[in-house]
């Protein structure tokens, strides 16, 4: 995605003027495809959604893109609202017969303060040089798709040349760059994790992909434990540490899902033949283990042993702090100092340990559950 020593350097010294002013021109431009979707699509559908107690907003020209962005998030669908506290603009070029304008950034290059020359994307989709405190931009090039957000209107933009090709992980967590920069505003933040847990409490799973996150999460939809996440959740720190359910979706490597048989009714075709993970969405059939939040008690970091047994080992607060920024930072863009700021609250508020992952994987749940009881004695 990145590409470095390429395009031409935006114009110095107004770089910032002259790319605010491509911005703007930019964002109005979208709003006035969106708007002409809407009316060469067939009847508007408006999706109502809670998350982190408030609602979101999901608008679609007609009804084709549902079954690519709203199963995900179907747990926490909600019938109507009057105030949404944010709203997101959903559509593709194929099934509106429309056509997204050329972006202005296609060509440019940015200038680092090495002095070396950069490519326009960064590999987690930021967009150098065309973002600013009130429009924030991403492009995501493997899915072809753009996020938009207007952090004074609230109002977001999601684009996709055609949603059908959009890969498994877009699918089961979509539009979560700009549910990002919305709860960010709220002293929220996306943390690359699984949770699960109690009504009393739970714990937070972290670490890059392939620890154990995912099998420890759905191993626990079998032990009477509450399920959050198994991939991303939000999380907050103040005023209690705790984690809210995004997405009801979970992805599972291919030679995995004989530790996680039990959801394997839940499996769905997602039709694109890069995909390299099983995608499985949970509601409604684990509707009772799916919990919308919960206070958090620990942090846990998943390490393959090879070893039958399982065990908690404890791990320093660097530790954890080092684990959930490494493997959140570099998939948000825009991702910054308020994630870090929440990240080190956390791991100074919470008891942190190693889940040392046995090839017994009931073994894992009870392990969690025997945490929890005792975190809430103290």
């Amino acid at each position: 995605m990145d590409s470095t020593k390429t395009g031409r350097a935006l114009p110095q010294p107004d770089v910032t003027i002259q790319s605010a002013v491509l911005l703007d021109n930019y964002f109005n431009s979208v709003r006035k495809i969106f708007a002409h979707a809407l009316e060469s699509g067939g009847k508007p559908v408006k999706k109502y959604f809670t998350l982190c107690d408030s609602t979101i907003e999901l608008i679609f020209p007609d009804d084709k893109l549902l079954p690519y962005i709203t199963p995900a998030l179907e747990h926490l669908s909600i019938t109507s609202a009057e105030s949404p506290a944010l709203t997101i603009r959903i559509w593709d070029d194929v099934t509106t017969n429309t056509m997204m304008p050329t972006p202005p950034w296609l060509g440019y290059a940015v200038q680092a303060k090495g002095g070396n020359i950069e490519g326009v994307y960064t590999n987690r989709g930021d967009i150098r040089g065309f973002g600013n405190s009130r429009i924030k931009t991403a492009f995501n090039w493997s899915a072809n798709a753009l996020s938009m957000y207007d952090s004074k209107e609230k109002i977001g933009y999601y684009w996709t040349k055609d949603a059908r090709e959009l890969p498994a992980y877009e699918t089961s967590a979509p539009v979560r760059t700009i549910l990002n920069w919305w709860v960010q505003e709220r002293n929220f933040h996306f943390a690359h994790g699984a949770a699960v847990g109690t009504k009393r409490g739970g714990v937070l799973i972290a670490g890059k992909g392939g620890s154990g996150k995912s099998t420890a999460a759905l191993a626990s939809l079998n032990s009477g434990l509450l399920y959050v996440s198994d991939d991303y959740c939000v999380v907050s720190a103040q005023p209690v540490p705790a984690a809210y359910s995004v997405f009801s979706s979970a992805k599972v490597d291919p030679g995995n899902i004989f530790r996680v048989e039990h959801i394997a009714p839940t499996r769905v075709k997602t039709g694109n033949k890069h995909d390299d993970k099983e995608v499985f969405f949970l509601y409604p059939r684990f509707s009772e283990q799916i919990t919308s939040w919960f206070p958090l008690r620990a942090i846990l970091l998943p390490r393959i042993t090879g070893k039958p047994d399982s065990a908690l080992i404890p791990a320093t607060p660097a530790d954890c702090i080092k684990a959930l920024t490494l493997s959140t930072m570099c998939q948000f863009p825009g991702a910054g100092k308020k994630a870090v700021d929440i990240f080190v609250r956390l791991a100074k508020t919470l008891p942190g340990y190693y889940l040392d992952f046995g090839t017994d994987v009931a073994q894992v749940p009870k392990l969690i559950s025997d945490l929890l009881e005792k975190r809430d004695m103290v």
